[in-house]
């Protein structure tokens, strides 16, 4: 009976000692340092519940707040990630490395205005505002809020961003906003920089032909929709719908002529029959 006292006595001993990290007392210093130990050998749960056990003496511990944040965005967790990234930055406000983490993980997430607000604290503390405006435009886009995703795709391009998209969108964009002057001042610094690629140019045409100038939209894309072989059905309905537009009958016939041409391949993409019955009438 002794034997068996003193046998749970230990086991009872050995556990609690367990429970602490192996004879460490629960003080945050040592609970820290456990949690930062189990973060390197990638026992994430383990790190947790150190880091967790910390907070509970010291709900402000920064160290503790970014270790959890960081066990829990290593096991995949990004949710109880951002929390803890976000806790520890409303606590201690512009800590630029700590805000890095919180746009990288809502990035991930998909959280995109704290992915947006992490990137201006970054720029506040010292970032270069070039740097960010091509990430900023693209955030802000799927924010739902074209107008500020325009305004930094206007700031990249001035900056001169080497990616072709940004002024597509851009000059999207500023079509849409009714500048089309705009629009086509960045279409010309895309054809100058980057030589006369077809998307700059074949964007460059449908704003012509939008505004108006049918023909010298016809100059620029009729070769693009000639010379593909073989021929590309979208840049052949471009053509087309550039011809349709214009007054002349023979225009208009050769416009009819192409939708009957592509009409197989694109019937289910576009209402081709439509067109060919409106220009029929207009014939």
């Amino acid at each position: 009976m002794r034997m068996t006292k003193r046998f749970l006595a230990a086991f009872f001993l050995a556990t609690a000692l367990g429970l602490t990290g192996c004879g460490e007392s629960e003080s945050l210093e040592n609970l820290r340092a456990a949690g930062k130990r189990a973060l390197e050998k990638r026992e994430y749960f383990k790190a947790r519940e150190y880091f967790l056990r910390a907070l509970k003496i010291d709900g402000r511990d920064k160290e503790s707040l970014i270790g959890v944040a960081r066990a829990y965005r290593s096991d995949y967790r990004l949710d109880s990630a951002i929390y803890y990234f976000k806790r520890a930055d409303l606590t201690y406000p512009d800590d630029r490395a700590l805000n890095e983490q919180i746009r990288e993980v809502a990035v991930a997430l998909g959280d995109w205005q704290n992915a947006i607000n992490a990137i201006e604290t970054m720029i506040r503390l010292g970032d270069k505002q070039e740097d960010w405006n091509e990430q900023l435009a693209d955030l802000w886009m799927k924010n739902n809020q074209p107008g500020r995703a325009f305004f930094h795709a206007r700031r990249a391009i001035q900056y001169g961003t080497e990616n072709q998209a940004i002024y597509l969108q851009a000059a999207t964009w500023a079509a849409r906003y009714d500048s089309l002057r705009a629009a086509f001042e960045i279409l010309d610094s895309a054809i100058s920089k980057f030589g006369p690629l077809d998307p700059f140019v074949v964007n460059k045409a449908l704003l012509l032909s939008y505004s108006g100038q049918h023909r010298p939209a016809e100059a620029l894309m009729r070769p693009i929709a000639e010379r593909a072989d073989p021929p590309n059905p979208a840049m052949r309905l471009n053509l087309a719908n550039i011809l349709a537009a214009q007054p002349e009958r023979t225009k208009k016939q050769e416009a009819l002529d192409i939708y009957h041409e592509i009409r197989d391949a694109l019937y289910r993409q576009y209402p081709v029959d439509s067109l060919i019955q409106t220009v029929s009438n207009q014939l």
